[in-house]
């Protein structure tokens, strides 16, 4: 048997996925938010479980091991709830939700309300 994901409905999803700059990347999500993003940030941010212990939570990616020229060579919708990235340097097994996406917002209005 296997476990079904709940998906909330009204939570925003992303509209469009695009590169703002060669070290930025944007989604437009379904409620009009438009979120920044460094790409670096992201791969370290991989929440899969090669990227980080499945029982301690403890990072598995090591600090400054992830290159300035990092990129996302493709992405992907994954039903309704995540985005796939395809990273330059040949990653690609993490699943980012909707929720951890805009949780790392790095927009002003974003970085303003985590303070």
């Amino acid at each position: 048997m296997t476990e079904q994901v709940k998906v909330d409905s009204n939570y925003p999803s992303p509209k469009k996925v695009h590169q703002v700059d060669e070290t930025t990347l944007g989604i437009t999500w379904t409620d009009g938010h438009e979120s920044v993003y460094p790409v670096k940030m992201l791969r370290e941010k991989c929440p899969c479980a090669n990227c980080i212990d499945e029982w301690t939570g403890e990072k598995r990616i090591k600090p400054g091991t992830i290159p300035d020229s990092i990129r996302p060579v493709n992405i992907k919708s994954v039903g309704l709830y995540a985005v796939q990235f395809w990273w330059s340097d040949g990653h690609d097994t993490g699943l980012y939700p909707h929720e951890l996406l805009r949780k790392l917002c790095e927009c002003e209005a974003c970085k303003k309300a985590r303070v």
